[in-house]
């Protein structure tokens, strides 16, 4: 089959309900199946026993973070995906686009990978008529994540309307960091956006097309690539899922596959509400909204909102700096709501 008919294989809602193989929708192979957070990484940082915290509040080690899988798909493109990023978390940096390519195919696998795993789990175990925490027909709305994921399968090339990629992506260095807190991982469904800190070296990834990329091609305070502390990476994080959440557009693609390439063409973006006022320009982002921040801030930082929160001038406080022209939601004055 080609790739792209394994990935519409891949998201149908039957393939997900029956528990076929998340990465091609074909049967699925015994054992424990895919491990979101792979087996090296929990070594590495000592995982194991670690939890994380599902969309209905609950809780699942990350040993237990798996999702059906096959032993082709197991052992062949995903392995492949593996062993690129291995490397670059032991130096710390990114440096060239296939790097942040292959940072952004395994940042896929894992958003990808923990929806999936919801929709296996009931939201309420003492109230199953409440239904799964993720509908299973949910995952079709990921497909162009699903695609980014699937183009390490075959030599892709990519002709985009904001950038190299069709995804919004930056990177950090965390030189120093406390002992025992050498991962960080958070996330953002509605905004289809992931974050992950491994050791000195922090990778974010959105699922839109470019967007975030568009209109601040570094990121929250153009900082994409500088350092930054545990707590600096955590409200960047923060920042970059809100602004994920404010989507309000999307991108229509050409994509043509034969049995050596795949070529994908951004065409053109509709927006979900039209024109900005009084402008020609399409509206990308909903408003930024300083309250609703606080909000996001406090939980990705962990830290009470009180201390995030000015009440008197409605602003959130930062532990960034800010380069000239830049503004709270890291984009220029005039971009906020772009």
């Amino acid at each position: 089959m080609k790739v792209l008919e394994l990935t519409d294989r891949a998201v149908l809602e039957s393939s997900i309900a029956s528990k076929r193989c998340f990465a091609c929708g074909g049967p699925s192979s015994g054992g424990s199946g895919e491990h979101v957070i792979p087996k090296w990484l929990q070594n590495e940082c000592s995982l194991f026993d670690e939890r994380l915290t599902l969309l209905n509040g609950t809780h699942i080690p990350y040993r237990s973070l798996t999702v059906p899988c096959c032993i082709d798909c197991n052992t062949g493109f995903l392995s492949t995906i593996e062993g690129a990023v291995q490397p670059l978390f032991r130096r710390g940096h990114v440096v060239r686009s296939e790097e942040r390519l292959a940072l952004a195919r395994w940042l896929s696998k894992i958003l990808l990978g923990i929806l999936i795993k919801e929709t296996s789990l009931l939201f309420d175990r003492s109230l199953p008529d409440r239904g799964l925490i993720v509908d299973p027909g949910l995952i079709d709305e990921l497909r162009h994540c699903h695609f980014v994921l699937q183009s390490a399968r075959k030599a892709t090339s990519f002709t985009c309307l904001h950038g190299e990629f069709p995804f919004s992506f930056y990177s950090y260095k965390v030189p120093e960091y406390r002992k025992g807190h050498e991962f960080d991982l958070s996330t953002n469904v509605a905004g289809q956006s992931v974050a992950i800190r491994v050791g000195q070296l922090g990778a974010i990834f959105i699922n839109d097309g470019g967007f975030q990329m568009h209109v601040g091609s570094k990121g929250p305070f153009e900082l994409s690539g500088a350092e930054l502390s545990e707590i600096q990476f955590r409200e960047i994080s923060a920042r970059v899922h809100y602004k994920a959440a404010l989507r309000d557009a999307t991108h229509f693609y050409l994509t043509f596959e034969n049995e050596d390439v795949i070529q994908v063409e951004q065409l053109h973006v509709k927006s979900f509400s039209g024109l900005l006022p009084g402008s020609d320009e399409l509206r990308i982002f909903r408003d930024w909204n300083e309250t609703e921040l606080s909000h996001a801030m406090s939980a990705y930082m962990r830290v009470d909102r009180s201390m995030i929160f000015d009440e008197e001038s409605q602003t959130c406080r930062t532990t960034l700096s800010l380069p000239p022209r830049s503004d709270r939601g890291g984009q220029r004055p005039d971009d906020r709501s772009s």
